[in-house]
C-alpha cells in the first residue's frame, strides 16, 4: 500500500498524501516549499506514461488552462515532466465537491435549497461559457468535478477530457455515462459546447429532483438511455416543481444540441425566472409506477444550506488528523500523541470518562478509609508498656484497585485508550488523575496507598489487602452492535468485495463507509458509499453492490446475489481498497452514517453486520 510518490519533491513541490485517484491520473496534496502554500499535484498514471498520445493530452490540459483566469475555473501553477513522469501543479481547493454535497442531502431525504441550486448552477455555467469562448469543450461535467470551497467559491475542475477544436480528440474516451450528452455517447468527437450544457442540465435535474434521469448498473445501458429514451418528466420525480421549471429542464435536455439553450447564462436565466414563480402548491397527481418499480420522490427543501455543510466540514477537519478528500466527508482519526492530560481530554472522550470516573473516586475513598482504619488500630495498640513500645515494628497496608473498562472509546473512533496510574507519591488533581500515558488498548486504573507506623508496640507485621473490583470486559466495538437491525452480508476475497442486502428492504448505499484498521490502531483506505451511488442510489433486497479489482480473475460472484445494483472496478493500488490482505492490517471497520457499527476480520472473507 506504500505510494513511492509520498514524500517526493518535484521542482518546488513536496508531495504529502493522496487526494484522489482516477483511471488515468492521481491527484496528491502537496506543499509549495518556496511560497509555503498548499497545492494539488496531478500525476499521469504509470500505466499511461508510455502512451505518447495520452501524455500529449495530459500536457495539453495544463497548457490550456494555465493561461486562463476565471474565478470558477481551477488555476494551474506549474507543469513539467521528468522523463516519462508527467505532472502539473494547481491550486488546492479546500471544501467539498458537489457529489458529496448532494449525497448528504440525499441521505437526509431532502433537496438542496433553491438559492444554492441557482448559485452553483450559475458558477458552472459561467465557467463553461468562458471555456467555450476559448474553443474548449470540457466533455466531463459532473458533480464530482465541481468543488464548493469553504470560502464559498465554486470551481470547475478536471479538464482532462477537454476537446480543443484545434487539437482533435481521443475518440475512445467519452466522459461519465450519467451526465453524457447523446451526441457525445455516439462518438466523443461529436461533442459541442451544448454537450457541456446538457451535462449541466443533468446536474440541475439531479439537484431539483434528487435523482439523475437515467440510471442502470451498466454504464453502457445508461449511455443508450440518453440516446433512445425520452426524458422522465421532472415533475414525476418531484411533484412539487412547477410547469415552468419542468419546461426549462426539458429544453436543456433535448436530444438535439440545436434545440437546447445555446449559452450557459441563457439556461440559468430561464431557470431562475421559472423558480422565481415556484409556489410549491399542491403536487400533481401521478400515475402508478410500473410493476416492480419503487421510487420515493423528494420534495422537501432542506433548511440546511450549502454554507452550513461547509461550516460543518471545516469544523470536522479541524478536529481530525484525517486528510481531506474532496467531496467525501472526513472521519475522526485516533489521537496522535503519547501523553494526554486528563483535564485536556477532548469532549467526546471527556463525556465517556463519566462512566469510569466514579470508580476511580470510589477507589481513592476506599484506600483512604482502609488507611485510616489501620492507622487507628496501630495508634490504639500503642497503649502498652514502654518496653514494648521500644520494639521497632511496622504495619504496612497496601490497597490496590484494578478496573478494566473497554467502552471508553467513542463509537466511530479507534482511539488508543490511555492507562491511568496514581499512587500517594503522585500529585492528584481535583478532577481526577493528573497524568495519563497511552500504552494499551485496554484501560487500567491502578491505585496504591501505603500507611506506615514506626512506633507500634506490636511485633513486626505486614498486612496486605488487595480488594479487586470485578473487571468489566466490554468490547470497545462489538461485532454486532444492533443485533435486531437490518442484516447485511459482506463477502470478499483478495480480488473482489460484495455488499449483499439481506435486510428485506432497500438500503441507501451512500450511508455505507469502510476503512482499513491498521495494526497500530489508526485508519486508512477510506471508502465512501457515494462512490457506488454514482450508478444507483440504493441496494435492493437480495441484490449486491460490488467492487472487483481490475484485471483480476478470482472474483467471488456470490450465488446469493440476485443481481448487482452498482459495480465499480478499482485498480489494486487505489487508495480506497480497504479489504485486501496486507501485513499492516488484520481488520476493516464498517460505518453507517459515520457511526462505526462493526469490525470485520480480513482473513475471514465473510462478515455479517446489522444496521440500526
Amino acid at each position: 500500500m506504500n505510494d513511492p510518490l509520498i514524500g517526493r519533491q518535484v521542482a518546488n513541490f513536496r508531495i504529502e498524501r493522496v487526494l484522489g485517484r482516477g483511471g488515468m491520473a492521481q491527484v496528491y496534496y502537496g506543499r509549495d516549499v518556496k511560497l509555503q502554500r498548499p497545492v494539488a499535484v496531478k500525476v499521469i498514471d504509470a500505466s499511461f506514461r508510455g502512451n505518447p498520445a495520452y501524455a500529449r493530452r495530459f500536457v495539453q490540459e495544463a497548457r490550456t488552462i494555465a493561461t486562463w483566469r476565471h474565478e470558477n475555473i481551477v488555476q494551474i501553477y506549474y507543469a513539467d515532466n521528468e522523463g516519462d513522469f508527467y505532472y502539473f501543479v494547481m491550486e488546492y481547493i479546500d471544501g467539498l465537491d458537489l457529489a458529496g454535497l448532494l449525497a448528504r442531502y440525499l441521505r437526509n431525504g431532502e433537496l438542496m435549497p433553491l438559492e444554492d441550486v441557482i448559485r452553483i448552477g450559475r458558477a458552472i455555467a459561467s465557467a463553461l461559457d468562458y471555456a467555450h469562448q476559448k474553443g474548449v469543450v470540457h466533455r466531463d461535467v459532473k458533480p464530482s468535478n465541481v468543488m464548493v470551497a469553504t470560502d464559498d467559491r465554486i470551481v470547475l475542475m478536471d479538464f482532462g477530457l477537454a476537446l480543443d477544436s484545434h487539437q482533435g480528440t481521443m475518440g475512445e474516451v467519452f466522459g461519465t455515462p450519467h451526465y453524457i450528452a447523446p451526441e457525445q455517447a455516439r462518438n466523443s468527437s461529436n461533442a459541442v459546447p451544448q454537450s457541456d450544457l446538457y451535462s449541466l442540465g443533468i446536474i440541475l435535474y439531479e439537484m431539483l429532483t434528487g435523482t439523475v434521469p437515467y440510471d442502470d448498473p451498466s454504464p453502457t445501458a445508461v449511455a443508450l438511455q440518453h440516446l433512445t429514451l425520452p426524458l422522465p418528466p421532472p415533475r414525476e420525480r418531484n411533484p412539487a416543481l412547477n410547469v415552468e421549471t419542468e419546461a426549462v429542464l426539458i429544453k436543456a435536455l433535448s436530444k438535439s444540441p440545436a434545440e437546447r439553450y445555446q449559452k450557459g447564462y441563457e439556461l440559468m436565466d430561464a431557470l431562475e425566472k421559472a423558480l422565481g414563480t415556484q409556489s410549491f402548491a399542491s403536487p400533481i397527481e401521478l400515475p402508478p409506477l410500473p410493476a416492480g418499480m419503487e421510487f420515493h420522490p423528494q420534495t422537501s427543501l432542506s433548511q440546511v444550506s450549502v454554507a452550513d455543510w461547509l461550516a460543518r466540514h471545516t469544523q470536522e477537519t479541524q478536529t481530525s488528523t484525517a486528510y481531506p478528500i474532496p467531496g467525501l466527508p472526513p472521519t475522526r482519526r485516533s489521537l496522535q500523541t503519547s501523553e494526554v492530560s486528563r483535564q485536556a481530554l477532548p469532549p467526546n472522550m471527556a463525556s465517556s470518562s463519566k462512566k469510569w470516573g466514579w470508580l476511580i473516586g470510589a477507589g481513592l475513598a476506599f484506600v483512604l478509609i482502609v488507611g485510616l482504619v489501620i492507622t487507628g488500630f496501630v495508634l490504639l495498640s500503642g497503649d502498652g508498656d514502654e518496653e514494648e513500645q521500644n520494639v521497632g515494628a511496622t504495619a504496612t497496608v497496601e490497597a490496590s484497585i484494578t478496573v478494566t473498562i473497554g467502552d471508553l472509546a467513542p463509537q466511530g473512533n479507534a482511539t488508543s485508550i490511555p492507562t491511568f496510574t496514581a499512587s500517594p507519591t503522585e500529585e492528584v488533581s481535583a478532577v481526577g488523575i493528573q497524568t495519563a500515558a497511552i500504552s494499551s488498548p485496554t484501560p487500567t486504573a491502578t491505585l496504591t496507598a501505603t500507611a506506615t507506623s514506626t512506633n507500634s508496640p506490636i511485633p513486626t507485621a505486614t498486612t496486605s489487602l488487595t480488594p479487586t473490583i470485578e473487571q468489566l470486559s466490554v468490547s470497545a466495538v462489538p461485532t454486532i452492535k444492533y443485533p435486531n437491525g437490518r442484516r447485511v452480508v459482506l463477502l470478499y476475497n483478495a480480488d473482489s468485495f460484495y455488499i449483499l442486502n439481506a435486510s428485506g428492504g432497500s438500503l441507501q448505499v451512500t450511508s455505507f463507509g469502510f476503512e482499513r484498521i491498521l495494526n497500530e490502531g489508526n485508519f486508512s483506505n477510506r471508502f465512501y458509499g457515494n462512490q457506488l451511488a454514482r450508478f444507483y442510489p440504493t441496494i435492493d433486497s437480495n441484490y449486491c453492490a460490488r467492487m472487483e479489482i481490475l484485471q483480476r480473475t478470482g472474483y467471488l460472484r456470490p450465488s446469493d446475489c440476485r443481481g448487482y445494483n452498482s459495480s465499480i472496478t478499482p485498480q489494486a493500488q487505489d487508495s480506497f481498497v480497504f479489504w485486501t490482505p496486507d501485513p499492516s492490517s488484520m481488520q476493516f471497520r464498517v460505518l453507517w452514517n459515520e457511526e462505526e457499527i462493526a469490525r470485520c476480520e480480513i482473513s475471514a472473507e465473510r462478515c455479517e453486520v446489522y444496521l440500526p
